[in-house]
């Protein structure tokens, strides 16, 4: 019925969704939160790990929000998420661990409550998915080769088992990398599938060469305004 919320797991799909952070500072510099020493300065990052239809369904791409009474109850994220989803989380100095951010509670909130996975179990999935991709830890090594330089689009996307969608900015200037995955039965992440031709139409660039920004290079007119 009109305005119910979608039903968690009612999909086939996952997209996994990694940003190039140098890029996305560039745009957004008070929501950065890479360094330049940090790992997510020269490896891509986790956005998010989205449940989403093949077809879309009734103008719909992908289900959300499908529990507003879902409390995001779990305080710890997995470890590697300091260097790999820094977005996500926020260190606590007394304990020594990564705990949830405002980007994981959000996460969880529009997406993790449709994939019919508990909160440890959603977050472990995104983090298994990264790790099952080329490159160290999720970043294929023909990026981590040319930052601040540029790849040949068809040569990233041949680092790539399956169809994937690669989003630039007007300057063609990697923005972000979109995975596709197969849902197993129990809800889980199973192997990477093409991405569908609806995730490919909005998420993909059409450049022929891609720039992998360095850290603090953006380029001429990307900076953002002074108010």
């Amino acid at each position: 019925q009109s305005g119910m919320a979608p039903l968690a797991g009612d999909f086939d799909v996952y997209l996994l969704a990694q940003t190039w952070a140098p890029q996305f500072c560039c745009g957004k510099p008070d929501r950065c939160t890479t360094a330049s020493f940090a790992l997510s300065a020269r490896r891509l990052s986790l956005h998010g790990l989205w449940p989403g239809y093949s077809q879309a369904r009734e103008g719909d791409t992908f289900p959300a929000n499908c529990s507003t009474k879902a409390k995001l109850l779990t305080t710890q994220l997995p470890r590697e998420y300091i260097d790999l989803a820094p977005a996500f989380t926020k260190w606590n100095m007394e304990k020594h661990q990564a705990e949830v951010g405002s980007l994981a509670k959000h996460e969880w909130l529009k997406h993790g409550t449709c994939s019919g996975l508990s909160p440890e179990e959603y977050f472990a999935e995104a983090l298994r998915a990264m790790q099952a991709l080329p490159g160290d830890r999720g970043t294929p090594k023909v990026i981590e080769e040319h930052i601040g330089g540029e790849v040949p689009t068809p040569a990233l996307r041949s680092e790539y088992a399956k169809r994937v969608a690669l989003r630039a900015d007007k300057q063609c200037a990697l923005a972000e990398v979109t995975t596709c995955w197969r849902k197993e039965d129990d809800g889980r992440v199973g192997e990477q599938v093409d991405c569908p031709e609806h995730v490919m139409r909005g998420r993909d660039t059409k450049c022929a060469s891609l720039r992998i920004n360095q850290f603090g290079q953006c380029l001429r007119g990307q900076q953002p305004k002074k108010k």
